[in-house]
């Protein structure tokens, strides 16, 4: 990723045995990327850690229980300023909830972090789709958990032969909250690229960001690959290459409002304002958008360059739509307040 980009935190939870550390263990396998992992440790032995070890760049334990009660906030900045380090070059860093850690006082914890280099990447629940009563029963809250998240993984989902049952569980999830994205990952199976893109390289070219995606390649064995690729659907991404600056109106209106079936919205765009044109990268996952402002030198001709990714896209659509957000080079300056419409964002 760029060197001046913030790194993505992804907030991984779920209830004990929902099968978290089986998803991180494929999401660190599969994705290609370089990830760092922030660990709740209940206890003197660090179970969890052990398992990821080898797979992870750079571990890191968080003591003191779960990290949503922890005393002193503090401390979760200072796993944060240790996994940013320019020489640890990495794609993303997760956050592993405990079990029963609240989704909500964990989102808001990285939304208030103060280190400036990262930005919120989302929040993954993961729900043990075979076992609801059975959480319940012992106090885990369905809907209290599924409200913050903007994904929600279901394992075990092969077990599950009640189609009624898993319409039903479906049906709780989407009521609780419209706009979480729901995908089958039976086995810890699911497509990383829907979450985080790997980068081989320090900078990213300008007009290189389609190309920021590790794609279907998921560095799986093939006998892994074929049962997988039966039970969850492939990301898919739509681009726009624009050699020409963007409305920062529309676009920061599709990025806080993109269609259900988008999870993430990357863009590097310029905008025409009255003392030239500015660079900026932009990010939604989920609605949750973020803004940095990035060199440009004044001579170099605008250039914008969109990306939506998601499931089960409507390409013809989302084409049209990023296309539309395109302006011809000889537009007039942005005003002032149309261009806060974007860069409210920034943090």
């Amino acid at each position: 990723m760029p060197s001046s980009a913030r790194i993505p935190v992804l907030i991984l939870t779920g209830y004990l045995g929902a099968g978290k550390t089986t998803v991180l263990n494929r999401f660190l396998a599969a994705s290609g990327a370089r990830i760092g992992v922030i660990i709740n440790d209940f206890g003197d032995v660090n179970v969890d850690a052990a398992l990821v070890a080898g797979q992870v760049d750079e571990p890191v334990s968080v003591a003191g229980g779960c990290l949503c009660c922890i005393s002193d906030p503090e401390q979760l900045d200072d796993a944060f300023k240790k996994l940013t380090r320019p020489d640890l070059r990495l794609d993303a860093i997760v956050i592993e909830g405990s079990g029963v850690a609240e989704p909500p006082a964990l989102l808001r914890l990285v939304m208030d972090s103060r280190v400036p280099k990262i930005r919120f990447g989302g929040l993954i629940e993961v729900v043990d789709a075979a076992h609801i009563p059975q959480a319940e029963a012992a106090g885990w809250d369905l809907e209290q958990h599924v409200r913050a998240a903007a994904v929600v993984l279901l394992t075990k989902t092969d077990l599950v032969t009640d189609p009624g049952a898993r319409n039903s569980l479906e049906a709780r999830i989407q009521r609780a909250n419209p706009h979480a994205m729901i995908i089958e990952a039976p086995h810890g199976n699911f497509d990383p690229a829907l979450f985080v893109d790997a980068s081989d390289d320090d900078e990213l070219e300008f007009g290189q960001l389609a190309l920021w995606n590790p794609g279907e390649t998921l560095g799986e064995s093939q006998a892994d690959h074929d049962h997988a690729r039966h039970h969850h659907v492939h990301h898919q991404s739509v681009t726009v290459e624009h050699e020409g600056p963007v409305d920062p109106v529309a676009l920061s209106e599709f990025a806080l409002d993109p269609p259900e079936t988008v999870y993430r919205v990357k863009a590097i765009v310029d905008v025409v304002t009255a003392s030239g044109a500015r660079r900026f990268a932009v990010h939604s996952v989920a609605g949750y958008v973020t803004v940095d402002a990035m060199a440009r030198a004044q001579e170099e001709p605008a250039a914008s360059s969109l990306v939506a990714i998601g499931l089960e896209l409507d390409h013809a659509d989302l084409q049209a739509r990023l296309e539309a957000f395109c302006l011809p080079s000889t537009t007039p300056p942005a005003s002032a307040s149309q261009l806060r419409r974007l860069t409210r964002f920034r943090t």
